[in-house]
């Protein structure tokens, strides 16, 4: 994800854990080095297929991945599928790891040019968003934040190529795979008809408000839209995220999830009331000066808002004499 990574990758693999929470289904509690973020989860089915296999960085996350795997009573090297619910670091940080020591065949949707260009091309990317934030009129004693690409090359051991990609309607061991982007391109959700039960990584998530992708697709939070509309359709019993407990009432924490993204557009509306300004200056009138983290976080965020405002007819954006855009409310 763009932005700078956190203060240091190392965990206490000792906070790794292991709860069985469905027949055949373990989740596999990983910690993090985010401050604003103690764990992600990954998850073992029948000891054979991992969801997600959590974050790199520091030789400390494998030991962590290894704790959890001791504490379900399986091995890594019996995994024979890896499936990524999507392409960020915290997601699919250790697959090399994985796949070197099961052999296991890995599962990820296609489009994960929005990690892997980074990862590959790391000076036209970093150059490409110091381009993009200066546009948005970051201040140059804030540029470096915002250019970096240090979370991608240092929270993933490799960039990692699929030897099958996923998309609507492909099928394992009786789970569907249902694209679910917004968060990012590479989005999907597992479901499993019978049993109800839906692997939705970072699509909902009862503890923070999930992140969004920018620069990669059209319209990333009409994407998530549709995406949550396509969660409700399929009235998952139970819903696994990638981060926080399983959800039993995946329903109304989609409800929520929309009711939020709706509230922070309603923050957008308001601040672009204000008088046109670039997308640094909105963030500011919203959240004010913030740590480089939150500060980067918020501005992809606020992209995002003001694509799907502009694509609406409710926002207009100008270039300034000095190469900087300037968005405004249309009136």
């Amino acid at each position: 994800m763009a932005g700078p990574p956190p203060p240091t990758w190392a965990v206490d693999p000792d906070e790794a854990g292991a709860r069985e929470i469905a027949d055949g289904i373990w989740r596999l509690r990983l910690p993090v080095g985010w401050e604003q973020i103690t764990h992600v989860n990954a998850f073992l089915i029948d000891g054979t297929i991992l969801v997600d296999c959590g974050t790199g960085g520091h030789p400390t996350c494998a030991d962590a991945l290894q704790t959890a795997f001791d504490r379900a009573g399986h091995r890594i090297e019996d995994v024979e599928h890896l499936v990524l619910t999507h392409v960020h670091t915290d997601h699919m940080g250790l697959a090399p790891l994985v796949l070197e020591r099961s052999g296991a065949q890995l599962h990820a949707h296609p489009d994960d040019a929005h990690f892997v260009e980074a990862f590959t091309e790391p000076g036209r990317i970093e150059q490409r968003r110091e381009r993009r934030a200066r546009q948005e009129g970051v201040p140059e004693r804030r540029l470096e934040p915002y250019r970096t690409a240090a979370e991608e090359l240092e929270g993933a051991l490799a960039a990692v190529t699929p030897d099958h990609h996923l998309t609507d309607g492909d099928e394992l061991s009786g789970w569907q795979v249902v694209e679910t982007p917004g968060h990012c391109p590479s989005h999907i959700t597992l479901f499993h008809p019978e049993r109800r039960i839906a692997f939705v990584g970072d699509l909902i998530c009862p503890v923070f408000a999930p992140w969004l992708d920018y620069g990669y697709s059209p319209d990333p939070m009409a994407e998530t839209f549709a995406s949550l509309d396509r969660l409700d359709q399929l009235r998952p019993a139970l819903s696994l995220p990638g981060h926080g407990r399983p959800i039993t009432d995946t329903a109304s924490v989609v409800a929520d999830t929309r009711a939020s993204f709706h509230e922070r557009l309603g923050a957008t509306r308001r601040a672009l009331a204000q008088g046109p300004a670039g997308a640094y200056e909105l963030t500011t009138r919203i959240w004010g000066e913030e740590p480089d983290l939150a500060a980067t976080g918020h501005l992809a965020e606020m992209l995002a808002y003001l694509r799907y405002l502009r694509g609406r007819g409710e926002a207009t954006r100008s270039t300034n004499d000095d190469g900087t855009y300037s968005y405004e409310e249309t009136r």
